[in-house]
Formats: structure tokens, sequence, C-alpha cells
């Protein structure tokens, strides 16, 4: 299963548990925003960020995987582009 980039966003509402989840999300990726993260994983690693999420929050709180494509990743766009479009390779270095 090949590898591609995922865009990470939660919703969580105890302090406790973001803390917990931010966490997970920095050993797994970068961070974009406050509560995004981007992140390369193949289908076995992303589903395993999913399992280890569910360990950690609870069913008010709220995690969005959504997988990008190179062709959404070369067209991302941020309201300030020039000062903060960040660096997305096609593919992480050694990769």
């Amino acid at each position: 299963d090949q590898a591609r980039w995922w865009l990470v966003c939660y919703d969580v509402r105890d302090p406790a548990r973001l803390r917990r989840a931010a966490r997970l999300l920095e050993g797994a990726g970068t961070r974009v925003q406050f509560s995004i993260f981007r992140c390369w994983l193949d289908r076995e690693r992303m589903e395993k960020l999913r399992f280890e999420l569910t360990r950690v929050l609870d069913p008010e709180d709220d995690v969005l995987m959504i997988p990008l494509c190179t062709r959404c990743v070369s067209g991302l766009e941020t309201t300030h582009t020039a000062h903060k479009l960040p660096e997305w390779p096609d593919r992480p270095a050694g990769h």
C-alpha cells in the first residue's frame, strides 16, 4: 500500500485529551495549524493512528482524516499564501 499525504483535523473539547491527541499527531506528522496536521502515511499507519486516537478521545471529540492527492497538495492555498504556503514535496526525502 503506497503512502500518501493525509490532512488530520481535530476538535477536542477537553484540554487533557487535546494534549494527548496533539502528542500522538506530533509523532505522526507536522503541525500546519493549531488543530491541523499533515502526515505522510500508508494505509496501515493511518489506521493505527486512527485506532490510537480512538483510545485517547471521547465520542464528543471529532477527528477528520482527509487523504490528499499530489494535485491537491500542489494547489494548497492559505489566506496569505506568499508568506504561509507550507513546503509539501511530492513525498518526503528517502521515500
